[in-house]
């Protein structure tokens, strides 16, 4: 069963399952629904495809960006990924040398920045960052169904986010630098259920926030999908914190396949933060000004991830906050998209075949 801290919520989102479970060998299976978007978001998302939008337009402030939100064009990958890289580690210095803790949410994708944050780590030393206030918390998980582990014998090849978080950043980091192990908060089985009261003992300090991510291929950022926002609409999804077992899309599915397991078969459901826990964050910065930043990164025109240009234009395009497209909340925040150059001055456009 779909778990969320509001019942209505997993209620609703439960449905999405039952709605699109198939009949595989006598058994019921879900293998992912279609993403569903507010009628504003299919405007955009169509206008995006037939070219309407160029350079200007796409880089045009938009009336819910906040002032400190702006667009950091980077000229190429590894240009991005030094620029992302650096954004999250001034913040990490600002913070812990003022003597405060750092709330950070993590992703597992994008990843490039992770390896030169590390360096930055062993190089600086503790005359720039603090490891010991730096407490990461992973925004999402591969799940089953009812947000346990996956079964390792249906997807022997998937690693959990946690090992991939070893192997590109904290085991990069020398020893004395390292962020201590009872710091660092992950997504997977019942992790979610203490992550708002852990963050409420920081936000209590005086925490600094750090809220980083990349935008999925039908807009998502962490696994909240855009089914799930189109189907409890902005006020019910504002208050989502968590969801345990999130059914997933087949869009969702078909780019983790593609980015994350060499195109072999993925899990249909995660553990993912919610929208709400994102307007939380935001609420604490309005209440603290200074302390609270969102960084988010698109970084790749090349297939197979070409999609990403698409995906920018229509984050860009976007006139408001929409929760079936969560990348649009990201500008509410201070902070910055981190966007490779050429998903902006290309144009977009989708001839028929």
């Amino acid at each position: 069963m779909v778990e969320t801290n509001v019942p209505a919520a997993s209620r609703r989102l439960e449905a999405i399952v039952k709605e699109n479970l198939q009949t595989v060998r006598g058994k019921k299976v879900y293998r992912g629904c279609p993403a569903e978007y507010s009628p504003a978001v299919w405007a955009v998302r169509q206008a995006v495809q037939q070219g309407k939008f160029g350079p200007k337009d796409l880089l045009r402030r938009k009336a819910h960006w906040h002032p400190d939100f702006s667009v950091d064009l980077a000229d190429n990958l590894e240009q991005h990924n030094y620029k992302f890289a650096i954004h999250i580690f001034s913040k990490l210095c600002q913070h812990t040398l003022d003597g405060r803790p750092v709330i950070w949410v993590t992703p597992v994708g994008p990843m490039g920045h992770y390896p030169v944050i590390a360096e930055l780590f062993n190089r600086l030393g503790t005359c720039c960052v603090n490891p010991k206030l730096i407490f990461p918390f992973a925004m999402d998980e591969w799940a089953s169904r009812d947000g346990g582990p996956v079964d390792k014998r249906a997807f022997p090849y998937m690693t959990a986010f946690k090992e991939d978080m070893e192997e590109q950043f904290y085991g990069k980091i020398a020893p004395a630098m390292r962020i201590p192990e009872a710091n660092r908060h992950f997504a997977a089985g019942k992790g979610l259920l203490q992550y708002e009261a852990d963050m409420d003992k920081l936000l209590a300090q005086g925490a600094g926030v750090i809220f980083t991510g990349g935008v999925g291929k039908i807009g998502h950022i962490m696994f909240w999908e855009s089914t799930f926002g189109a189907r409890l609409g902005k006020a019910l999804s504002e208050k989502v914190l968590w969801v345990r077992g999130a059914p997933l899309t087949y869009g969702t599915i078909d780019q983790n396949e593609t980015t994350s397991s060499g195109s072999a078969p993925v899990p249909a459901f995660a553990n993912t933060i919610g929208l709400g826990l994102f307007v939380k964050l935001r609420k604490y910065g309005e209440r603290n000004p200074g302390r609270v930043n969102a960084f988010f990164g698109l970084d790749n025109d090349e297939e197979p991830l070409k999609w990403q240009r698409f995906i920018a234009q229509c984050m860009l395009a976007m006139e408001e906050a929409d929760p079936s497209f969560g990348g649009s909340y990201i500008p509410t925040m201070p902070g910055a998209y981190i966007i490779v150059r050429s998903h902006v001055e290309k144009n977009f456009f989708v001839a028929s075949k």
